[in-house]
């Protein structure tokens, strides 16, 4: 079998290394698997792709770099179908696998083209994400195109694959059959962000912090999705409830606007540390971590949500504090005790956060939730589930 794997990020951001990365190398794990190419969608120059290395994977970028944003969407949406379909026909592609709806918008319309099935993997209500937040009017082009688009992918795809049992039970709920559709959480390669204790002693080295200090991390953005302020105003709780509390943020947002929210509450700048890192370097940053933080924004849509980034604190056997109704994992956190899930003024209740053993960070009940819940078994089972039809 010959698979084009299409996601809609450039193959060196981060969304790209964390979820799609992991789930190209199960997929030539597979022995029926012949050969996948992998287009992604390369929106800036780049010195080099950090693609898996093996000898089934092929990638070829598609170049999308107008100076309109407006103008490369467009583009997107228009051009990249048919570059697809002539991949899929020179190759002989016997399926075409989309990350995420955005990209499955397009594969929609490459199997239109030729007929070849497709499947959408981290399929969420995009569309709704936007207008909910405020960000695309529903009356707009993007909401009505990009909501028209679902609706196809609902009815043409051959496999949903959401990422929380929430939005599979919402699908069911729209009449879409329950055989269409599979969970699939992303895949968190554990080995990889497992604790390590020369790691901790490094990065904290560095930083000059004692054994003492306790540091929290947040990987991610501020605004949008994420919260902003009100992630401002929970770190500075942390500095005031926490001794010798130090704060890891990895992101790449301007420094400009960090140091605009540690002003406005009067955050330590010499007790924060604004990064950004490789995602095969995360790991280390979070050994060096005690707490770890998940700032999704709650609303009516976040029911769908299923962070990448949580997988990776449970991994490396870190408490996590996160938002209310995210997905399926703030319920897990709150039912499982691994960690702590904001009040509805998205409050905390410090006391309830427990600093993890150092010497159990490795055999913890975080490290086995990330078995359990984004473990790559999971991802293969699907996988299987869906090359044998």
């Amino acid at each position: 079998m010959k698979i084009l794997f299409f996601g809609y990020w450039g193959a060196n951001d981060g969304l790209s290394q964390a979820t799609i990365n992991p789930h190209l190398t199960i997929l030539t794990q597979f022995e029926k698997v012949e050969k996948i190419i992998y287009v992604s969608i390369e929106r800036r120059e780049e010195g080099g792709f950090l693609v898996p290395k093996n000898a089934k994977i092929e990638h070829r970028p598609y170049s999308s770099r107008k100076r309109s944003r407006f103008l490369s969407k467009a583009s997107d949406f228009l051009s990249i179908p048919f570059f697809l379909k002539r991949i899929i026909k020179r190759e002989s592609i016997d399926l075409v696998m989309c990350r995420s709806s955005l990209a499955g918008g397009i594969g929609y319309w490459a199997h239109r083209l030729t007929d070849v099935p497709f499947t959408v993997e981290s399929f969420e209500p995009h569309a709704d994400y936007m207008a909910g937040l405020g960000i695309w009017s529903k009356y707009g082009l993007s909401y009505q195109l990009q909501k028209y688009l679902e609706t196809c992918q609902k009815k043409y795809a051959i496999r949903l694959m959401p990422l929380t049992l929430k939005a599979k039970e919402r699908l069911i709920k729209e009449g879409i059959d329950e055989s269409n559709i599979s969970v699939m959480p992303c895949a968190v390669d554990s080995k990889q962000f497992s604790f390590s204790e020369k790691d901790r002693n490094d990065i904290r080295k560095g930083l000059r912090l004692t054994d003492r200090d306790i540091v929290g991390v947040y990987v991610g953005k501020f605004g949008g999705l994420y919260l902003d302020q009100e992630a401002f105003r929970i770190f500075q709780k942390a500095f005031e409830y926490f001794e010798g509390f130090y704060l890891i943020l990895i992101n790449v947002q301007p420094k400009t606007l960090i140091e605009a929210r540690c002003k406005e509450f009067d955050l330590k700048a010499d007790r924060i540390m604004h990064t950004s890192v490789a995602h095969h370097e995360v790991g280390k940053y979070l050994s060096a971590s005690d707490i770890a933080f998940s700032f999704h924004c709650p609303f009516a849509y976040s029911y769908a949500f299923s962070p990448i980034k949580n997988g990776e604190y449970w991994a490396n056997g870190l408490p996590v504090v996160i938002s209310p109704s995210i997905g399926d994992d703030s319920e897990i956190i709150e039912r499982e005790n691994l960690g702590v899930v904001l009040d509805k003024n998205m409050d905390i209740e410090w006391s309830r956060v427990v600093i993890p053993d150092v010497n159990n960070r490795t055999e913890n009940a975080q490290v086995k939730a990330a078995t359990d819940y984004r473990g790559v078994e999971n991802t293969r089972e699907v996988y299987k589930s869906v090359l044998i039809e």
